[in-house]
């Protein structure tokens, strides 16, 4: 009778009375199963959060990536416009230099400021 309650508690335990040696093992294979399953869960959890981790570094070091590129971008752009300057600043020079005074025009040269009258 002894033995009999064991396997009736060991068979309410697993969700029914297991009398037979085969369902008893059925059932301890079915509660390895299960612990494979829950071990194969943890795992799969810890993955993910490595995995989250491993894109918040990613993402960290892109947004750093960007500002260093933003920065050296606006340098870039300030040495490009200050080069357009001096370049302009030389072919203005060229065409008009400065020490010398403007050329008088050519309609200055043929008005009547000094004629004689008739």
């Amino acid at each position: 009778m002894m033995q009999n309650q064991f396997q009736m508690v060991q068979g309410s335990i697993s969700g029914g009375v297991r009398r037979k040696r085969g369902r008893v093992m059925m059932v301890e294979a079915m509660d390895k199963v299960a612990a494979q399953r829950q071990k194969r869960m943890i795992k799969n959890r810890e993955s993910a959060a490595r995995s989250r981790e491993r894109k918040q570094a990613y993402q960290v070091e892109l947004e750093t990536l960007a500002a260093k590129l933003e920065q050296e971008n606006e340098q870039l752009l300030k040495e490009i416009e200050e080069k357009t300057k001096e370049r302009y600043k030389k072919l203005m020079e060229q065409l008009i230099p400065v020490d010398e005074k403007p050329k008088p025009l050519l309609s200055r040269s043929l008005s009547r400021s000094h004629s004689l009258e008739w």
